[in-house]
């Protein structure tokens, strides 16, 4: 578990943006983590998660892109039944409001990277490091 910066832009949907935008991050050497689009009639957005954030944000400044960066959740989960449903319900009996989660997986892997925007990140990171840790620890008895 970790608490990253997502990187967020707005784009009007027509042909070819998400290929520019692919292409504009690949060119400068940033990695695509894990990525998820949504649209609202003819604009749309993306948030992304990359491998080197100040470099993304370059990329974007140097093109002109408006974007924003946010703290998220990313975790990384068993690509098996009830891995997410468990993290949801630990922070939701902490009150920890889930705004919005996407993932990335392999297909047949055997761990998932999800992506959490949560109503207060750090808290959450702290709280799952803690419950994996007792679980680690009622695992040794």
């Amino acid at each position: 578990m970790a608490v990253e910066r997502q990187l967020t832009v707005g784009w009007q949907n027509r042909p070819g943006e998400l290929a520019n935008f692919c292409e504009a991050l690949a060119a400068a050497g940033v990695n695509i983590i894990a990525m998820a689009t949504a649209e609202a009639g003819e604009y749309g957005a993306v948030r992304v998660l990359v491998d080197d954030v100040a470099a993304g944000r370059e990329v974007f400044k140097e093109h002109g892109v408006a974007h924003t960066s946010i703290e998220v959740l990313v975790v990384e989960l068993g690509n098996e039944p009830g891995a997410l449903a468990s993290i949801a319900r630990t922070l939701a009996d902490h009150r920890i409001i889930i705004e919005y989660f996407y993932a990335s997986a392999p297909i047949g892997g055997h761990s998932v990277i999800g992506v959490f925007k949560v109503s207060d990140a750090h808290a959450a990171d702290e709280l799952l490091a803690a419950s994996d840790q007792a679980n680690e620890s009622a695992g040794d008895n």
